[in-house]
């Protein structure tokens, strides 16, 4: 059976892999309710977890029970802003995650999605069943932009990029397929992919014509001239619903996907035919993936019902990374440029 996207009953992780220098990095992992052994003892725990290089544990930090999924850094001269979007609302800590504080109002709930804009931390996007939104002012004041976002399912919005080659121009994948805007989401005109349920959208690293996107039921798909247009890209593809899609940012040709019983699929030449992956995976249900830019044999994946997983080899082979039992929403990796 397929899993069922409700946001009220996601037992969501995201994972995010922040590197400072080639010797520092931390791993912050979101989580909605999952059966988590910390410290030699089960628990039931929800919230912000955080790994150090070359532990096996998982520490944790923010507010005990809070169900949060997503979260996104923003690294100042001198420290590090986090967010998260959580059940409640947006959270935000200026002291790199020691105390947090509540940034929207009660009106905001649900929110799944949190993004700071590239070159300004006051300003941070945020998406959640209703829609939308913005705030240029540290989270103090919101405002909602739906304008356009007019089918019933638009403003369920799965995932958000931000175009890093035009100023001002956001992406937005959603249950009624994907949306365009170019004045920093006041506006949003519908994509010309006529695929609905899109789950994941991804811009190339090096080449901003180049954008993939996972689909529920209809698979993958490419685009080579900055989202004009779409062609399905799936030779090798046994499966049609994918949740994630990542490129090696060393290595761009290298692609991997994953989503529904699809193990892990890899492509070495750009999207145009992929190979399937999966041994020492104990659950197939892959929900997100994500690349070491310092390592690219580096790669994790995070699984619906068995937490985090990690390959050192590429994606050929894998073994447990921990947090057994998480649903694993969204593996992000953070490099802070230092």
């Amino acid at each position: 059976m397929k899993t069922i996207f409700h946001l009220g009953f996601w037992m969501l992780l995201s994972v995010w892999t922040a590197m400072t220098t080639a010797a520092e990095r931390i791993v912050y992992a979101t989580t909605l309710s999952t059966s988590y052994t910390h410290v030699g003892q089960n628990q039931t725990l929800s919230g912000l977890f955080y790994q150090a290089p070359g532990d096996t544990a998982w520490g944790f930090m923010g507010r005990p029970n809070n169900r949060v999924y997503s979260m996104d850094v923003y690294v100042p001269s001198g420290g590090r802003i986090l967010a998260m979007a959580t059940h409640s609302g947006v959270q935000q800590s200026w002291d790199g995650g020691k105390t947090w504080k509540t940034t929207s109002d009660w009106r905001m709930t649900e929110v799944s999605l949190i993004r700071f804009a590239a070159d300004n931390p006051r300003k941070l996007y945020a998406a959640s069943p209703y829609g939308f939104y913005k705030t240029t002012d540290d989270g103090r004041t919101w405002t909602m932009h739906n304008n356009g976002l007019d089918h019933p399912n638009a403003t369920f919005i799965t995932a958000l990029v931000i175009d890093d080659s035009r100023a001002g121009r956001l992406l937005i994948s959603t249950e009624a397929g994907l949306f365009e805007s170019d004045d920093d989401g006041e506006h949003w005109v519908a994509g010309t992919l006529e695929v609905s349920h899109v789950r994941t959208l991804v811009q190339h690293p090096r080449d901003p014509e180049v954008w993939f996107a996972g689909t529920e039921d209809h698979g993958l798909y490419r685009s080579v001239n900055h989202g004009k247009n779409w062609q399905k890209c799936d030779t090798g593809v046994l499966h049609a619903t994918f949740y994630s899609v990542v490129f090696d940012p060393s290595h761009p040709d290298t692609l991997y996907a994953g989503g529904f019983q699809t193990g892990v699929y890899k492509s070495g030449d750009g999207g145009k035919t992929w190979r399937q992956y999966f041994s020492g995976l104990t659950s197939l249900d892959v929900h997100s993936l994500a690349v070491d830019p310092a390592d690219s044999r580096c790669v994790y994946a995070g699984s619906t019902t068995h937490g985090v997983f990690l390959s050192r080899d590429g994606g050929l082979t894998w073994r447990p990374h921990g947090i057994n039992g998480g649903y694993v929403w969204s593996i992000n990796i953070v490099n802070y440029g230092r």
